[in-house]
């Protein structure tokens, strides 16, 4: 008789084949019947891993990531999600036994693979990896997160040797990076059988959702909105997770994101006027029945059953409730007092070709609209509108304090607000600012009020500074971007790229001179900051060659307490 693991193993095995098997791509494997099943199952793991980290792909687009061949080096598969801004990277491994784990040299020989991969070593990998070393490139450049996934068909439990690997290269890896930027992940049979399962539950039904102050429209699509209350999105996210978010555009960008912490700012500290700054959730249905006791006179509250749930917009709105309520930060009592807006749209036959083509026409739409960043409202600073008619004195400049179209990289006497941003941040030489400049710039455009906003633009500035630290940092840039395409290393064009505004902010400190004089330096009379910048490259190199050889480079500028030590190089 069968044993329960040899049952698992089986029945895993039979899932992963008809879920990834016809898009494995199979050309390079020869052998017999049994080698070739073994080689495609271990492939599809490795799909499997990339899905789990990736729960929006389609199965084809998993098993196109699997680079595993004869010249892998240790990477099985390979995939750079671009939305979430995570990389995740699989070693996977078929036991037909289930019984083994993940051995000593294995994990040792992948991490150290995965150590090339974060130093940008593409060339040692075969060709089907470097079909991604665009997105790697852009995923290295914006900090993406990196997931390091050891899949395996065995036990849960690990060696104590394997256990203080990881862990070791865990703190290697993230060494002076702001939390757990990159991961490393064992990912066991348990594991696969259990997300495998909850990808077998089908549709998401859900009864007696509560619609409060509802209404219900009938034409072209009948739908149900209204108003839904915080407890019932966190019972919802307890029961299903991020399975609510499958048909999104996006899952949740993580608790780090602007777009969240807003939202749980909110949540936190002003729960009463969530309704008013959030902009809602939106779900298609397959059906929906109201329950018998709602009142069709009266519509202050109706009970609705949902049929085959897909939330597609909103996705950071409902994991933010969510995680909050698992955290412990909200009780239900609290998040029954939440008001979030809604709307439930019946779209008939959802999940046949015409149903799903209605389906993503509405995706697309609702995630496609022009939206108003915390940028627009500068606009609307009287110390911005002030500034902006300042320039009528020294045309032929113009500072553009609205976002549009027609702001244009090549116009050397159009000034924007980001051009503004960067420049006198730079000119502040504090690296506070300059880590967030690099980090989250957007934080600066949170509010107008805000003393990190006030900190840039504030009485301090005028239209001839302005225009003189916005010259001096667009030379500087001229300046590095010639520099950058000389170095002799990919490392050496990161610390250039990365740097950018340490770099700037070193020459504004050394010709402070010019930035505050009284009248605009023209475009002729700034001096060339070759040799400065050079000097200061050599420099900076050194250092970081010295005592942080294996760091990411942008979480590295990303680092304030790294960007005080390369500013006391040089700034005494």
């Amino acid at each position: 008789m069968a044993g329960a693991r040899e049952i698992t193993i089986s029945g895993v095995k039979r899932r992963l084949l008809s879920r990834y098997g016809e898009s494995i791509n199979m050309n390079d494997i020869g052998g017999n019947q049994a080698d070739q099943e073994h080689c495609k199952v271990s492939r599809c793991i490795a799909a499997l891993a990339v899905n789990i980290f990736n729960p929006d792909l389609a199965n084809e687009i998993c098993a196109d990531a699997v680079c595993d061949g004869r010249d892998d080096n240790c990477i099985d598969a390979i995939y750079v999600n671009h939305d979430k801004k995570i990389v995740t990277v699989v070693q996977a491994k078929f036991d037909q036994t289930g019984n083994g784990s993940i051995g000593r040299q294995e994990i040792a020989d992948y991490l150290t693979a995965c150590k090339s991969i974060l130093m940008e070593e593409y060339d040692i990998f075969n060709q089907r990896f470097n079909r991604f070393s665009t997105d790697l490139e852009k995923a290295y450049d914006e900090s993406y997160k990196y997931v390091f996934v050891y899949a395996y068909s065995g036990r849960d439990d690990i060696s104590e040797d394997v256990s203080r690997i990881i862990s070791d290269r865990k703190k290697d890896f993230n060494f002076d990076l702001d939390g757990d930027f990159i991961d490393i992940y064992p990912l066991s049979l348990s594991g696969m059988k259990d997300y495998l399962s909850r990808r077998a539950l089908g549709t998401i039904d859900l009864s007696d959702v509560e619609v409060l102050q509802y209404g219900l429209t009938e034409e072209p699509l009948k739908a149900v909105h209204g108003i839904i209350t915080g407890d019932q999105i966190a019972t919802w996210w307890e029961v299903y997770g991020d399975l609510l978010l499958e048909d999104n555009i996006r899952g949740g960008l993580g608790d780090s994101s602007e777009v969240n912490r807003g939202i749980k700012e909110t949540l936190l500290n002003n729960p009463d006027m969530f309704y008013y700054y959030n902009n809602g959730i939106t779900i298609l249905v397959n059906s929906f029945t109201p329950r018998r006791r709602n009142n069709q006179a009266r519509r202050e509250s109706g009970g609705f059953d949902f049929t085959n749930m897909n939330i597609i917009n909103g996705a950071q709105t409902i994991s933010t409730i969510g995680k909050t309520f698992l955290s412990g930060e909200l009780t239900v009592e609290q998040l029954s007092t939440i008001k979030v807006p809604c709307r439930f749209i019946k779209v008939e036959n959802y999940g046949d070709a015409e149903g799903n083509k209605i389906a993503l026409e509405i995706t697309i739409a609702n995630n496609s609209q022009n939206k108003v960043t915390a940028r627009d409202f500068i606009s609307k600073d009287p110390f911005q509108i002030e500034l902006k008619k300042s320039f009528a004195f020294e045309e032929p400049y113009v500072y553009e304090i609205k976002r549009s179209e027609s702001e244009s990289d090549d116009d050397i006497y159009l000034i924007t607000v980001e051009d503004a941003l960067s420049s006198l941040v730079c000119n502040l030489v504090a690296p506070r600012y300059i880590s967030l400049l690099k980090s989250s710039r957007g934080r600066f455009f949170e509010s107008i009020n805000s003393p990190t906003y006030k900190a840039v633009f504030n009485p301090s500035v005028h239209c001839v500074l302005l225009i003189n630290v916005v010259n001096i940092y667009r030379s500087v840039c001229v300046s590095l971007n010639a520099m950058e395409s000389n170095r002799e290393t990919k490392r050496d064009q990161k610390i250039i790229i990365h740097g950018r505004y340490v770099f700037a902010s070193l020459i504004m400190h050394k010709y402070n001179n010019l930035i505050n004089r009284s009248t605009v330096v023209l475009h002729e009379r700034i001096p060339s900051f070759d040799d400065d910048l050079e000097g200061y490259f050599t420099d900076i190199k050194d250092y970081i060659d010295e005592f942080y050889s294996t760091s990411h480079m942008p979480r590295f500028f990303e680092n304030q307490t790294r960007v005080k030590e390369l500013f006391d190089l040089f700034i005494h």
